[in-house]
């Protein structure tokens, strides 16, 4: 369960943010340790990136939340302002090297798929074009001593605000859509830009009084606060994530380039999840949560981070004069720790 939003300032200036919900813990904590261990990594330009596929070299330097001595990234943006994520999409689907080449589709692992269009796109134009070229391959993906097969789908946004949602739902080949600024998880995208329809009537508006039929008339409680959106759905299934997070993001009060990470963060915080929300049947200790919330500020190439036991912000931004690879780990105890500069 994961989203991401667009948001953009009074200027005009996009901001881009995404939950990253999972079950394997991501960061270390003082009970537990890591079981996918992560971090922050900044690959530079013409860097040799490692696939279990065919190396290949980044055209851009790229920086992101990723897994530790790795160059798989979770999200991240390029220093040309491409910004975007990996999400889970139980409808994706992939394909085998026969008969993505029958269909001259260069195959592409879904794990490495994400840092192989960061690192090649400058712009939403390029990364269409260079999706329509490629298909996810039907291999594992190996991880420590396990076999790894995601069903991924991407969201990238460019500097002026386009964006785009890939979906590998065509045997391995993508679907592309425009994004309208909020992706969640299954079902597919189409699903959900039809499924906010049903919801045209909410909006930000206090009701200060009603009546039933046309003859009964009532007043609202505590002065009809929140009215205009009654019967937004406040679960955590992803239509509902969706539809909520369309909705703040689109009715949040104007806001400037100063105001835009803090403001980020609280367009996230009604789908943020905590531990023990999404529990699993036949194992009542496996819970989805939120493991960490990423936010970007495109314009800056700046990345803001933070994780569930830390209440203050891991603050980076993209070194694109660099020829090495740079790891740094995350801020993690609020207690101690400050804000790590970079």
């Amino acid at each position: 369960m994961c989203t991401s939003i667009i948001i953009k300032s009074k200027s005009g200036n996009p901001y881009w943010g995404r939950t990253m919900d999972f079950v394997p813990q991501f960061f270390d904590t003082p009970n537990e340790p890591a079981i996918i261990p992560s971090q922050i990594i900044n690959i530079p330009a013409n860097y040799e990136i490692h696939s279990e596929l065919e190396n290949w070299k980044s055209k851009y330097a790229i920086m992101g939340v990723g897994l530790k001595n790795s160059e798989i990234l979770y999200d991240g943006i390029n220093e040309k302002g491409l910004v975007g994520d990996i999400q889970i999409l139980t409808e994706a689907t992939h394909a085998s090297l026969d008969s993505l080449e029958s269909r001259n589709l260069k195959p592409v692992l879904g794990e490495e798929f994400f840092t192989y269009i960061l690192s090649q796109c400058k712009n939403i134009t390029e990364v269409k074009e260079l999706t329509s070229k490629l298909g996810l391959l039907d291999q594992k993906y190996h991880l420590k001593n396990h076999e790894l097969s995601l069903s991924p789908h991407y969201t990238f946004m460019e500097e002026s605000g386009a964006a785009v949602v890939l979906e590998p739902t065509d045997n391995g080949a993508f679907k592309i859509y425009d994004s309208v600024g909020v992706m969640t998880n299954s079902p597919e995208y189409s699903y959900h830009t039809n499924n906010i329809r049903n919801y045209i009537s909410l909006n930000d508006m206090n009701i200060t009084s009603g009546n039933i039929g046309g003859k009964l008339p009532l007043e609202p409680i505590e002065k009809g606060t929140g009215y205009g959106l009654f019967g937004l759905p406040g679960d955590y299934t992803s239509p509902s994530r969706f539809v909520r997070s369309m909705y703040i993001a689109n009715n949040i009060n104007d806001f400037s380039d100063e105001e835009a990470i803090p403001t980020l963060y609280n367009v996230f915080k009604p789908v943020m999840i905590p531990k023990g929300m999404g529990r699993y049947p036949n194992n009542h200790n496996l819970t989805d949560y939120t493991q960490y919330w990423s936010g970007y500020d495109i314009k800056n190439r700046t990345l803001y981070l933070q994780i569930p036991t830390c209440l203050t912000l891991t603050k980076v931004t993209l070194n694109s004069q660099s020829d090495k690879l740079i790891t740094m780990d995350i801020n993690e105890d609020w207690k101690t720790n400050n804000p790590i500069q970079a």
